[in-house]
């Protein structure tokens, strides 16, 4: 009887099963990004020009913050009426603008970081502080610099009078033909008082001529009295000038109390062919939000610093 033989199983290991082409053109689902999670990636080198321009805006930033911190706490601790009240306000200030500075760059990091709340919340704060931050710049700037264009305009305003009048007594000054000293003048009217003593009692001295006889007596007299009055006038005119041209003498040479927006203006004007009008207020107004904006803005431009020299890493494929 035939032994029957048991059939024999052949195990095929797991490794060396074929895939199906459709199959084997398939690739792996890229793994999900995780706030999370932590992957072995390799930072990316950072170019010399990153660095370079990252360091540049980080020194201009804190030179931005050293001036505005300046500026915001002296302004504020100005409206203290005693030193403790000054020191306070000194501090609320300095405390504010440390926010503006800081704000932005942890706002950044909060958005990195997927916390979209806690970012916008920090936004929120950066805004309130700037705001606060921009009005005591604009305090500080409008104080100072309008204080210094009222003082260039008042000195500018005395030397155009102090100019006017030396041209005014220079004009009455050469209508002066008179060239004898008050007292030759003097001299020769006592010279000529004799020659009208016929009537000198009957015309008080030459002083009430009324009669032909008496104005002929009394003429060279006359013109000696007109005379001696030309050369006083002459001699105060004088003195009015000597004392203008000492006054003008130490005054600056200033024309103008604002000539930065003076000119500004007309350069837009003639740039514009006209079509452009600006006035010297309104260049005044730029130039106070100009000064004003840029200190402000220190926090925004450390944040693109710390952009510039933070270490960016790949993420995995």
């Amino acid at each position: 009887m035939p032994v029957a033989t048991p059939a024999t199983s052949v195990t095929t290991p797991l490794a060396t099963v074929m895939r199906s082409a459709p199959f084997r053109s398939r690739r792996p689902p890229p793994p999900r990004y995780h706030p999370g999670a932590v992957f072995d990636s390799a930072p990316v080198r950072r170019g010399a020009g990153r660095i370079f321009l990252g360091l540049v805006l980080g020194l201009v930033a804190i030179g931005l913050t050293v001036v505005g911190l300046t500026v915001n706490t002296r302004f504020a601790a100005s409206f203290g009426q005693t030193a403790e009240a000054a020191a306070l306000l000194a501090a609320v200030g300095l405390t504010i603008d440390c926010l503006a500075i800081v704000l932005p760059s942890a706002a950044a990091q909060l958005w990195r970081d997927r916390s979209m709340m806690s970012a916008s919340a920090a936004w929120a704060i950066w805004l309130i502080a700037l705001g606060m931050t921009l009005l005591a710049a604009i305090g500080f700037a409008a104080t100072n610099i309008g204080d210094g264009v009222a003082g260039r305009s008042k000195v500018a305003a005395e030397a155009s009078a102090l100019v006017a009048d030396i041209e005014r007594l220079r004009s009455g000054r050469a209508a002066i033909t008179e060239t004898r000293a008050i007292s030759t003048i003097e001299a020769e009217i006592q010279r000529a008082q004799p020659a009208a003593a016929a009537v000198w009692k009957q015309t008080a001295g030459c002083s009430n001529v009324t009669m032909a006889a008496s104005g002929a007596a009394c003429a060279d007299v006359l013109k000696l009295r007109q005379a001696l009055g030309v050369a006083q006038r002459r001699d105060a005119l004088d003195a009015e000038l000597r004392s203008a041209e000492t006054r003008l003498a130490p005054l600056p040479a200033i024309t103008t109390g604002d000539p930065q927006a003076t000119m500004a203006a007309d350069l837009v004007a003639w740039i514009s062919l006209g079509h452009v009008s600006l006035t010297p207020h309104d260049i005044h107004r730029m130039r106070i939000t100009g000064l004003t904006i840029i200190p402000a803005l220190a926090g925004i431009i450390f944040m693109f610093a710390s952009t510039l020299l933070r270490v960016r890493r790949e993420m995995p494929a």
